[in-house]
C-alpha cells in the first residue's frame, strides 16, 4: 500500500491460509496471489544504495505474468516471488507505468518444480459496474507476512483525490491522479498489500489495491489495469498521446464549472502548433464533453488525451474570450517524466538521462547532457574545483560533448584505460542556473588507500597494563611503576623466553619502566621501540613475590593491517585483505587460522544487504578453500566467469561459522 506518507515494508515466510467455505470464489482466486520481495536501488551519497522491499501481485497469464504496483517495482534490481503453494521463483520486470502506478513482472517458470501444478490465473472483471455498497475483498500480503484477505464494501467507485486536502501522488515524476480515479472501499489494506487484487463475489479482479485514504483504501480500477497490462505484456511499455497542454480546474471567478482551463502550453508542442493558448477553456475532446467539475474534470480530460495514439488527431473544442473554437491537435508520444538512475563510481555520482519534462522544467536549451542526481561529498564530483552539485547538467568532458549517460560511460571508459595509478584529471563543463561552468575533476577507479609503510621497530610479543599505585599496593610490589603482562602472544619470542601473564616488568636493561598512571599504557612499548629488532634485552620481572632477570629477544613489529595486501570489490561493495597479526589478537583467532578478512562492507551495498560484515573472516568461497586474499580474488573471478547468480561465502564470525549468499545479478552500477 502506498500511503500518503510512504510504503510500509516487512518480511516473513509465506503460508497458505485455510479458505472459508462460504466464499467459494476465494478458492479460485487465492492461489493466484503472489508475495513479492524486491531489492531497490536508491540514490544516496553518490551511489545506489540497496534496500529490501516488498508487496503483492496477482497472476494474470499462464506464462507467469503478474500485475502489481509500480511503486513496488520502482528502482527494483532483483525480484523474488513467493507462490501460494509455498515455492518461490525469481521474476523479471517486463515493464512499468508510473502514471497509473502499475507494473508487470514475469515469473521464471523454469525454476518451478517439474511436477508443479499449472499456475492459477485470475480473471479481470468490469470495474465500471461497481456500485456503492457492493461487497469486495482485498487480497495480498499485509506487512509482507503472508497471503491474506479482508472484506469490505465499495464506498466510492470513482474517487478523485482533492489536491487541496490530500496533495498529489507523485511517482517517478508523474502525477498518478492525472489518470486514475480510484475505487474507494473499506476492506483494510496495509503496507505489503500494494499490488494485490480487489475482487468481487465472483472472484474477478475489479481493482489493484494501491493507497490508504485516512481509514479507507483505494484501488486502481480493473478496466484501466487490464488495458495497461495488455500493452505492457505486448510491448513492454504503455504508449500514450501527448498534446503539450497542462490543464487545471475552472477558476471560481469564471462563474462556471464546465470544462477545464489551459494553464500551460509547452513550447514547440502539438498544442502550440494547433494554436491553443493559456487561458483557453476546453469544453470537449473528440466530440465528448468534459465530465464533472474540478479534479474530476481534469482527470477526465487527461484520460481522453492520453487515450489517443501518437499521430492521431484530437479535435479540441474550447472557449476563448467567450467565442467557441475548435483546434485539431496532432498528438505526439508522451515520454516518461523521469529516466532511470545510473551509478558512475569513477565520478562518485548517480546520474540520469535528460527527459523532455526535465528539459522544459529546468529551462535547458536542449535535451543533451547528463543530469547529476546525487553526489558523494568525498568523491570526485564532490571534491572537484569548483565542486559539482546535484541538478548540475554535465555537457562536456575535456571539450568532448556528452549527450547521454551511455556517451558519458563510454568516454569515461576510454579516459581510464591507461590512467596513471587509476587516476585521471579532466575538465568538466556543466550547466548551472543558466550559466556554463568549468570544473576540474579527478576521476578515480577506486577509493584511495594511501598508507605509507612504516619502519619496523623492536617489539615484545606481549600486551600489558600500567602498575598503578593501588595495583602495586594490592600485589605487594614496592616499585615506582612497571608493566603487568596481560597476554603473551603465541609463537613469539616472549612465549619462548617463558614470560607469563601476571608477570610485572620493572626494568629493561636496568632502566625503570615508569608506567604508573592509567594513561601510561604505551610506556613499555615505547621503551622497547628504542631497541633494534633482534636485540636481546634483560628484563627485571616480578613474579610470585620475587624479582628475577629474564633474557628476551626483541623481534620485529608485525606488519600492521594497513600494510597487508588489500582488494576492493567495486561491484559488490566490500573490501578485504590478508589477516594481520593485530586481527588475530583482536578477534582471538588461532595462530593457524587462515582466510581473508573483510575490512568493510559499504552500508546498503550488495554485500552488506546479504549480511556480510566488517571483521568477517572468509574461509571458503563457493567450493574453494580461502587461505588468503589471492584465493578470495580467484574465487570471485571464477564465480563471474561461471555466470553464477549467487556467490556463497562461509565466514567465521565471533567464534562460529555461517554462510553468506551474495546476489551476483547485473546492476545499474557502472564504473
Amino acid at each position: 500500500m502506498l500511503a500518503l506518507s510512504g510504503v510500509v515494508e516487512g518480511a516473513a515466510p509465506a503460508s497458505a491460509p485455510a479458505l472459508p467455505a462460504e466464499y467459494p470464489m476465494l478458492t479460485r482466486i487465492f492461489p493466484s496471489i503472489v508475495r513479492i520481495e524486491a531489492i531497490r536501488l536508491r540514490p544516496s551519497d553518490g551511489r545506489l544504495t540497496k534496500q529490501w522491499s516488498g508487496g503483492s501481485g496477482v497472476i494474470v497469464s499462464p506464462e507467469g505474468h503478474l500485475v502489481t504496483n509500480c511503486h513496488v517495482t520502482e528502482d527494483g534490481d532483483f525480484f523474488r516471488c513467493h507462490l501460494f503453494d509455498g515455492t518461490s521463483v525469481e521474476a523479471r520486470l517486463v515493464g512499468q507505468d508510473a502514471l497509473t502506478d502499475l507494473a508487470i513482472l514475469q515469473l521464471d517458470l523454469k525454476q518451478r518444480p517439474k511436477d508443479a501444478a499449472p499456475l492459477v490465473v485470475a480473471k479481470f472483471g468490469d470495474s465500471s459496474q461497481l456500485v456503492v455498497g457492493q461487497e469486495v475483498f482485498a487480497l495480498g500480503s499485509p506487512g509482507f507476512l503472508s497471503q491474506s484477505v479482508t472484506r469490505g464494501v465499495v464506498s466510492n467507485p470513482s474517487l478523485v483525490l482533492p489536491e487541496q486536502t490530500m496533495g498529489r501522488m507523485m511517482l517517478r515524476g508523474e502525477d498518478v491522479g492525472m489518470l486514475v480515479r480510484w475505487v474507494l472501499h473499506d476492506a483494510r489494506i496495509f503496507g505489503g498489500n500494494s499490488g494485490g487484487p480487489l475482487v468481487d463475489r465472483r472472484g474477478e479482479i475489479v481493482g489493484i489495491n494501491e493507497i490508504g485514504v485516512v481509514s479507507l483504501s483505494g484501488a486502481i480500477p480493473s478496466n484501466l489495469a487490464q488495458e495497461v497490462t495488455r500493452q505492457i505484456i505486448a510491448t513492454g511499455k504503455v504508449t500514450r498521446g501527448w498534446s503539450g497542454v497542462t490543464v487545471q480546474s475552472r477558476l471560481e471567478s469564471d462563474g462556471d464549472t464546465k470544462g477545464v482551463v489551459v494553464g500551460d502550453v509547452a513550447a514547440g508542442s502539438p498544442a502550440e502548433t494547433a494554436g491553443l493558448q493559456p487561458g483557453d477553456v476546453i469544453l470537449a475532446c473528440g466530440g465528448q464533453a468534459i465530465e464533472g467539475a474540478e479534479e474530476k474534470a481534469v482527470a477526465h480530460y487527461n484520460r481522453m488525451e492520453a487515450g489517443g495514439l501518437p499521430g492521431s488527431e484530437l479535435a479540441v473544442e474550447y472557449l476563448r474570450a467567450g467565442e467557441k473554437r475548435t483546434a485539431r491537435v496532432k498528438l505526439s508520444v508522451r515520454e516518461p517524466a523521469r529516466s532511470d538512475d545510473r551509478e558512475l563510481r569513477t565520478w562518485g555520482a548517480v546520474v540520469r538521462d535528460l527527459t523532455a519534462r526535465v528539459t522544459r522544467d529546468e529551462r535547458l536549451p536542449d535535451g543533451r547532457g547528463v543530469w547529476l542526481e546525487n553526489i558523494r561529498p568525498a568523491g570526485p564530483c564532490g571534491q572537484a574545483e569548483p565542486m559539482l552539485r546535484r541538478q548540475d547538467v554535465l555537457i562536456a568532458v575535456d571539450g568532448k560533448p556528452v549527450g547521454s549517460v551511455a556517451e558519458l560511460q563510454e568516454l569515461t571508459r576510454q579516459l581510464m584505460v591507461d590512467a596513471p595509478k587509476g587516476v585521471r584529471t579532466v575538465l568538466a563543463s556543466v550547466r548551472r542556473d543558466g550559466a556554463v561552468l568549468s570544473s576540474v575533476v579527478e576521476l578515480r577507479l577506486a577509493d584511495e588507500r594511501n598508507f605509507p609503510p612504516q619502519a619496523r621497530k623492536a617489539w615484545l610479543g606481549a600486551s600489558s597494563q600500567p602498575l598503578t599505585p593501588k595495583l602495586s599496593a594490592r600485589l605487594g610490589i614496592k616499585a615506582e611503576g612497571g608493566a603487568r603482562l596481560t597476554r603473551i602472544y603465541p609463537a613469539t619470542k616472549a612465549e619462548a623466553a617463558g614470560l607469563q601473564v601476571g608477570d610485572v616488568i620493572l626494568t629493561i636493561d636496568g632502566s625503570a619502566v615508569s608506567a604508573r598512571r592509567p594513561e601510561d599504557t604505551d610506556v613499555l612499548a615505547r621503551q622497547i621501540r628504542q631497541y633494534r629488532s633482534g636485540a636481546e634485552a634483560v628484563l627485571g620481572v616480578w613474579r610470585d613475590g620475587t624479582v628475577r632477570e629474564m633474557k628476551v629477544v626483541l623481534e620485529e613489529q608485525p606488519v600492521p593491517p594497513a600494510e597487508m595486501s588489500w582488494w576492493q570489490d567495486l561491484q559488490l561493495e566490500f573490501s578485504a585483505r590478508d589477516i594481520a597479526f593485530d586481527d588475530r589478537v583482536r578477534l582471538q583467532l588461532a595462530v593457524e587460522a587462515r582466510g581473508a578478512i573483510i575490512e568493510s562492507a559499504i552500508p546498503a551495498g550488495w554485500a552488506a544487504l546479504a549480511g556480510l560484515r566488517a571483521d568477517d573472516v572468509v574461509e571458503r568461497a563457493g567450493s574453494e578453500t580461502v587461505g588468503n586474499l589471492e584465493d578470495l580474488k580467484r574465487a570471485r573471478a571464477a564465480a563471474v566467469a561461471g555466470g553464477k547468480p549467487w556467490w556463497v561465502l562461509m565466514v567465521r564470525r565471533r567464534g562460529q561459522t555461517l554462510f553468506v549468499e551474495i546476489n551476483l545479478k547485473p546492476t545499474h552500477s557502472q564504473p
